[in-house]
């Protein structure tokens, strides 16, 4: 079980800021069955955004938004290695994202993904992929195939390209780990070190973009996008074998929300949300 709060700060105390964003939530993954070649699990997630205010300016049109903007579902995969080391692994989930989650029929959707993924050929491995849903950004419903493929330079760096994803994992100086991703939807660059055997520290960069069916739309197909760039070092500490607590400041800046069919591609007034400081706590808990 995962729980996370995070809070903008506010830049001053004596300057009215009038969107103070919060970012709260919890992932439960639950252990459904494990053999020798098969394995299954369920997993149950929301997401709440908080901007602060409700009323937003939308291209000519002012838009109402609730007060929080969520991301659900509850779903369940498998996976299954074959003998000669190959997997294939599915997920399935009925999901929501919109200030009226639930509510209404065009705000849910069925997210699906199978991968394909070969065993380890010399120094590499091929991955294939197609994945269902409604609240991609691009192609909204259509199924979407990816590939790619991982090389193992060493035991210190692995980097997977394909269609239409990048990432490499690797190890530095002084025993810190890196690792960087390009998606369609943003990027993210963390390092992090065990500093001590329960303690480590961290930071990351990236940017985000959320996406949401929200309510008001008139289009069936526009999303409401959120994009922010974020910044933030970490501490994360083993308080037992099975709590884990993460301390965390960071600084959330060139934050937009817009109305769009297409993420990255406004069609309406872009809305500007102030920049700001915030502080993060998560606590894992491993029953």
């Amino acid at each position: 079980m995962t729980f996370m709060f995070r809070s903008d700060l506010w830049t001053s105390p004596y300057t009215y800021k009038d969107s103070p964003v919060r970012i709260s939530g919890g992932e439960v993954q639950i252990p459904l069955y494990t053999g020798d070649t098969w394995a299954a699990s369920a997993a149950v997630y929301s997401e709440s955004l908080n901007l602060g205010r409700t009323d937003f300016d939308l291209g000519t049109k002012d838009i109402f938004i609730g007060n929080a903007l969520r991301q659900e579902f509850i779903g369940a995969g498998a996976r299954k290695t074959f003998s000669n080391g190959d997997n294939i692994s599915g997920f399935i989930a009925s999901a929501t994202a919109s200030d009226d989650p639930w509510g209404s029929d065009r705000d849910k959707y069925i997210y699906a993904a199978l991968i394909y993924r070969t065993r380890l050929i010399d120094n590499y491995n091929w991955i294939f992929g197609i994945d269902q849903s409604e609240n991609r950004g691009f192609l909204n419903g259509e199924p979407f195939p990816y590939l790619g493929i991982t090389y193992h330079l060493d035991n210190d760096m692995e980097i997977t390209v394909g269609l239409p994803f990048f990432r490499m994992k690797w190890k530095f100086a002084d025993d810190w780990k890196g690792m960087a991703s390009v998606t369609p939807f943003g990027f993210n660059v963390s390092a992090d070190k065990e500093v001590t055997h329960n303690t480590d520290v961290g930071g990351v960069v990236a940017l985000n973009v959320r996406s949401y069916l929200f309510h008001e739309r008139t289009e069936d197909d526009d999303r409401l996008f959120y994009q922010e760039i974020m910044a933030e070092a970490y501490l994360a500490r083993e308080l037992t074998e099975a709590t884990r607590v993460i301390f965390a400041l960071g600084g959330s800046a060139d934050r937009k929300l817009y109305e769009s069919e297409k993420i990255y591609s406004p069609n309406s007034h872009v809305t500007s949300i102030k920049s700001d400081f915030y502080g993060r706590l998560a606590v894992e808990f491993r029953l």
